[in-house]
């Protein structure tokens, strides 16, 4: 009897607090996220309590006959998204549940194949491509070519490469394909010659640096053996066609003289260039290809590509210059800039169906002008007898208050639908703040069993990647993701980015949410691409961008059309048909005055070596587009004024034999740190006041030093921000920062009127670049001390 009290007095005593708290689940989230298992998530069961599996534990009650697991709490409510149904069709004020979209009807590609043509397979002998190039195109799903290509490419003298080329076709109608045949053609035929690859951003670059290496697999070079030993430089003999990326951040073991291939950032291509001319080498550069050529427009990094390619024109070695872009609207002009051969292909192999979203209606628009007509009768005045266009269907209105705005229950009714269909949605937004906002309102609204299990188990494994990256983690994600939702925006880290859209290309997330920089940034086409409205933050977005987001609809190989929505509001809809209905700006050279890069072109040909009279500069001068676009007169006068200028920033220097022109050392610093002249000679000026006195018992003078100047004018300044930073930091970092130049006085004068900074006289632009570089040395501070990106973002209202 001793014994079996104790036991007696366990099982029938009241529970205590202990108990309780055993019995007691708590809901925290794991770091790295949960993998459900190959059942449905039902299937996985809390573990037992400790105390559970104890012999003494409290029996059942008596009146157990059903069973005691608590039952599940219900899940917390989601938003319904709207119905689409066919206009005039009978519709509830709200959708009830998702009705699939109609299957579509099969699209029968109009394209002639090989069959009809031999020329439009890459097999064909004039073409003369080695078979393992071939065995991998085709590996990668490139069996045959279209008739434009065929054409491009059988021009006189493109495959030998003795002619340039400038041509234009849309977004995804394979321009990439025609300067991937002319570039590795040369470099197999021609072992000891090399080529450089263009691309405006670092996603083009690693994007295209994949497909290159998948396409090179195997391939070798057209050595003869001619009995000499294999060069001595090379760190490894092989026949190989060997592939490097060039860009910031890159760390690839392949260096430039090493390689046959260099996929490069303008910034590299341009450096590389220069070195190239500056050793005597550049003769051995068979083919350059210049992506995306109408950013030649950007005055911030496309002039770069005008100078690389002045350079290339004025050597005049027999460098092959392939030029390309989807929104080229004048090709001639550039074709004789470049003593090229030109080609405009309209053709797009994806059909693409256009439609306006307006008042929760949906109109078909086969064009621009349709566009503009219907949207010309959509926002006539009722008095006016206009006959009322008519739509093809109609999203049902939605009484839940986030739906309210017809613009917003349109984008989410779409994209459901989309994603249920089992197909790729992109939804362009005007801010990244409203991308994550619409990323989350579609993920709330999309049905619960809307994936497969695996699909799911892949979500999970892509939430626990961003949790385990060292910058932080975008919490928003932890909600869109497993609903198979992803979004996009300069608010992300480099790794955030590549992860997400690694994943929608993929297929395991279905709806991608972005600003409209990913349009130009990297290769996401879509089945459906819907606008969410037509600005780029305030301002409406150019016709060149508002073409490259809707030429993203279409996905060659995997879907037989592609769809646009573009969803407005009455304020927008004339702007946008206008914007529709607009002529592309040409493309004009950025050596101009006002966009201050003729400074630049100068100082690098005499920095490098490549002029150094007066004569040499003037030819250099009449290679340039600049020399094509404006009066010649005018353009002398701009050389003069520009040497004038160079001469008194103490770049460039006149040498007694004959007036020469030599760079000093201080330009030639400039030019081998890839920086503008204005830029050179305010980074010179700073190192210079550190070295007569530099603040030592702190780390604040050697952050502001260590600030790239380049960055300086990415976001704007929180004052009210700044005037914290300063109130927190010491003695010593106070102290640095006003030997730089910055006046907490000035500061807090900013922060109570609400003014700007000026920046008429040039010591008003110098100061302002000290304000903004020591904005951003608060933030490498951070980043030092290892603060989340997101963090930073936030607090400094900086993307």
């Amino acid at each position: 009897m001793a014994t079996s009290w104790p036991g007696a007095a366990l099982t029938y005593a009241p529970a205590t607090s202990v108990d309780i708290a055993h019995n007691r689940k708590y809901n925290v989230q794991p770091l790295a996220g949960v993998k459900r298992g190959h059942g449905h998530i039902d299937s996985i069961q809390p573990q037992q309590p400790f105390h559970q599996n104890l012999s003494f534990r409290q029996p059942p009650l008596a009146n157990s006959g059903v069973d005691q697991q608590k039952p599940r709490a219900p899940p917390p409510p989601r938003l319904q998204a709207s119905c689409i149904i066919p206009a005039g069709g009978s519709g509830h004020s709200r959708a009830t549940a998702y009705v699939p979209p109609n299957p579509l009807p099969p699209i029968i590609s109009s394209t002639p194949g090989p069959s009809q043509n031999p020329l439009l397979t890459l097999r064909h002998p004039r073409y003369d491509l080695p078979t393992s190039l071939l065995d991998n195109l085709e590996s990668l799903g490139v069996r045959s070519i279209y008739p434009w290509q065929s054409s491009c490419l059988l021009g006189r003298g493109l495959l030998s490469g003795e002619q340039n080329l400038v041509y234009t076709a849309p977004t995804g109608g394979g321009k990439s394909l025609v300067a991937d045949v002319l570039l590795l053609k040369k470099i197999i035929e021609n072992p000891r010659k090399k080529s450089i690859l263009v691309l405006p951003y670092v996603a083009l670059v690693q994007e295209r640096l994949k497909w290159l290496r998948a396409l090179t697999d195997g391939v070798t070079k057209q050595v003869e053996s001619s009995g000499e030993p294999p060069n001595p430089t090379w760190r490894r003999s092989s026949n190989l066609i060997r592939i490097a990326g060039f860009f910031g951040g890159s760390r690839s073991p392949v260096q430039w003289p090493d390689c046959d291939v260099a996929v490069c950032t303008i910034e590299k291509a341009n450096s590389l260039v220069n070195s190239a001319i500056e050793e005597g080498k550049h003769g051995e550069i068979a083919v350059v290809v210049l992506d995306e050529l109408h950013m030649i427009n950007d005055e911030h990094r496309g002039y770069l590509m005008e100078l690389l390619a002045t350079k290339l024109m004025s050597l005049d070695c027999g460098i092959q210059i392939v030029g390309m872009s989807a929104t080229l609207p004048n090709p001639q002009l550039l074709a004789t800039w470049l003593k090229a051969k030109f080609y405009i292909a309209k053709y797009r192999p994806i059909p693409i169906e256009e439609h306006l979203v307006y008042e929760n209606e949906i109109y078909p628009t086969a064009n621009a002008k349709e566009f503009f007509r219907t949207a010309s009768q959509l926002t006539a005045d009722d008095s006016v007898s206009t006959p009322r266009p008519q739509a093809c269907r109609t999203v049902t209105k939605s009484d839940h208050k986030d739906l309210a705005n017809p613009m917003t229950n349109a984008v989410v009714a779409l994209s459901i639908e989309t994603a249920v269909s089992g197909h790729g949605a992109l939804v362009f937004c005007s801010s990244r703040m409203g991308s994550e906002k619409t990323a989350l309102l579609i993920s709330d609204a999309m049905p619960l069993d809307s994936c497969d299990d695996e699909t799911h188990e892949k979500r999970q494994d892509l939430i626990a990647t961003l949790r385990a990256l060292p910058g932080g983690f975008e919490a928003s994600f932890g909600k869109t993701i497993p609903c198979g939702v992803g979004f996009h925006h300069a608010g992300l880290t480099v790794e955030e980015r590549t992860l997400v859209a690694d994943a929608y290309d993929a297929g395991i997330l279905k709806v991608m949410v972005a600003t409209c920089s990913l349009a130009a940034g990297i290769n996401l086409p879509a089945r459906r691409v819907i606008l969410n409205g037509a600005r780029m933050g305030r301002d409406m977005v150019g016709p060149a961008m508002l073409r490259q987001m809707r030429g993203r609809a279409g996905r060659k190989g995997k879907d037989e059309l592609g769809e646009t929505y573009l969803c407005c509001h009455k304020p927008d809809l004339e702007a946008v048909a206008e914007l529709l209905e607009a002529e592309l700006p040409p493309v004009t050279s950025c050596l101009t005055p006002e966009k201050r890069g003729i400074k630049r072109a100068l100082l690098e040909i005499i920095a490098i070596h490549m002029a150094s009279s007066r004569s040499a500069v003037d030819q250099y001068v009449q290679s340039s587009l600049l020399w094509h676009t404006m009066d010649h007169h005018v353009v002398s006068e701009m050389v003069e004024d520009s040497i004038r200028d160079l001469l008194a920033y103490d770049l460039i220097q006149t040498t007694a034999f004959e007036n020469c022109l030599e760079p000093t050392k201080l330009g030639m610093a400039v030019v081998a740190s890839s920086l503008s002249p204005e830029d050179g000679v305010f980074v010179h000026s700073e190192l210079r006041r550190a070295l007569e006195s530099f603040v030592m018992d702190g780390d604040m003078h050697i952050f502001y030093l260590f600030t790239p100047v380049q960055t300086v004018g990415l976001g704007e300044i929180s004052w009210l921000t700044f005037r914290n930073q300063l109130e927190s930091l010491d003695e010593s970092g106070l102290r640095a920062l006003q030997l730089v130049g910055v006046n907490p006085a000035f500061v807090n004068r900013l922060v109570n009127s609400g003014a700007e900074l000026r920046e008429n006289t040039s010591e008003e632009i110098r100061l302002a670049r000290i304000y903004r570089r020591a904005y951003l040395a608060f933030q490498l501070r951070d980043l030092c001390n290892e603060m989340p990106a997101h963090e930073i973002s936030l607090k400094y209202s900086v993307p």
